[in-house]
């Protein structure tokens, strides 16, 4: 049996992004392989956690009821304390035999104990994109995510573009990188009934048919692209677009486009839909689009596949990874080509069904067991090679 150690802040404070990547880790960690114990160490008390809205969703009840997984809150008190010293503390005190950094990170306590450590990367954004980074000490982010790396012994890329990354900016031996990619929640794998798909559709107040976007508004996700592309479609081929994000400075951008160019009725935002529901709406739009200008993976395209439904996404970064053959891969800047592949996939249903098809058979690529067996046998590989 080994003892898995992970720093459980994105656990607790996010939903999306690094947050569903490292609850979904621990789970089916714990899930697949629940011989072993897996400590996640909160970056709050359970006091101040439980203050928290998030911490009483249903994502995070599932990691807190798993019986392999043990979660240790600091105190309210001594913070600084606990953050210097407290975590290493507790390394000790519960026999941890590997830490595994989920989000770029692994912190300076943990970098001072003896034990082995594996560390997963996501992207190196800022390194293409530094001007989408506005205020942040980059040169400091830099340093973090390059110490990360040194004192690890193994590092998990999330595809082979950031693999490379990692190999061309920081100089990283290639067989010090194992790529594994992330997998979804296997509830997108559930097909919704129609009668399901209706009811939800009521709920959000969706259109009947739609097309559909998920993800934070950022301006490095480029949903300006799509509602470009929608302007330039014919009025009567039109379908409205369906956006499920957190809002940003770049929505004001995007809604003052929409205004100038009378585009409201083709632009409807979806707000309070909840992770259950979420694979139903994605069943029932007739297309997904992510015209991001760089990703480290991707995930809401590996959802959209796995839910049975037609992707469009840029031809950049990790997407073409996320999205196989099956997906329309489209330069994220060029309005008319996502235009293109929006009436080609609504205007040909032998397409559309190609697809559907081929889309779904690669996601199963991307199994959660598989997956944490083969994280499951990095860390007992790092461990023997730790030993002699």
């Amino acid at each position: 049996m080994l003892t898995i150690a992970f720093e459980g802040k994105r656990v607790f404070n996010s939903l999306t992004g690094f947050g569903a990547y490292s609850r979904l880790a621990v789970t089916d960690l714990a899930r697949f392989c629940p011989q072993n114990r897996y400590v996640l160490f909160a970056h709050q008390s359970l006091h101040a956690l439980s203050k928290n809205a998030i911490f009483s969703a249903p994502e995070i009840e599932r990691i807190v009821n798993l019986d392999a997984v043990k979660i240790v809150f600091p105190p309210d008190y001594w913070k600084i304390y606990w953050k210097l010293f407290g975590i290493s503390r507790e390394l000790r005190l519960h026999d941890v035999d590997l830490y595994h950094g989920l989000t770029n990170q692994i912190p300076r306590s943990v970098r001072r104990v003896g034990i082995p450590k594996i560390l997963t990367i996501h992207d190196l954004i800022y390194r293409h994109y530094p001007e989408l980074f506005p205020g942040e000490d980059l040169d400091a982010h830099d340093h973090q995510i390059r110490k990360a790396c040194a004192v690890s012994d193994r590092i998990i890329a999330v595809s082979e573009n950031t693999k490379k990354d990692l190999v061309n900016y920081f100089s990283i031996d290639p067989e010090k990188i194992s790529v594994i990619y992330p997998v979804c929640d296997r509830r997108y794998r559930t097909k919704s009934s129609v009668g399901k798909i209706r009811r939800i559709k009521s709920k959000y107040s969706l259109p009947d048919k739609y097309l559909l976007y998920v993800g934070s508004m950022t301006r490095r996700k480029n949903l300006l692209s799509i509602v470009k592309a929608i302007e330039l479609l014919p009025p009567a081929d039109r379908l409205p677009l369906v956006v499920i994000g957190v809002s940003t400075a770049y929505t004001a951008e995007i809604l003052e486009h929409v205004a100038r160019h009378k585009l409201e009725r083709w632009l409807v935002f979806s707000t309070g839909v909840t992770t259950e529901d979420l694979p139903t709406v994605y069943q029932g739009a007739e297309i997904f689009l992510l015209t991001s200008i760089y990703e480290g993976f991707g995930l809401p395209i590996l959802e959209a596949l796995a839910s049975g439904v037609p992707v469009i996404a840029s031809n950049v970064s990790a997407m073409p990874e996320a999205g196989g053959p099956g997906s329309r891969l489209v330069d994220p800047d060029n309005a008319d080509e996502i235009a293109t592949g929006i009436i080609d996939i609504l205007k040909n249903d032998t397409l559309r069904q190609d697809m559907i098809r081929e889309g779904y058979l690669y996601s199963t690529n991307f199994d959660n067991k598989a997956t944490s067996e083969k994280i499951l046998r990095l860390y007992q590989q790092v461990l023997c090679e730790k030993k002699h």
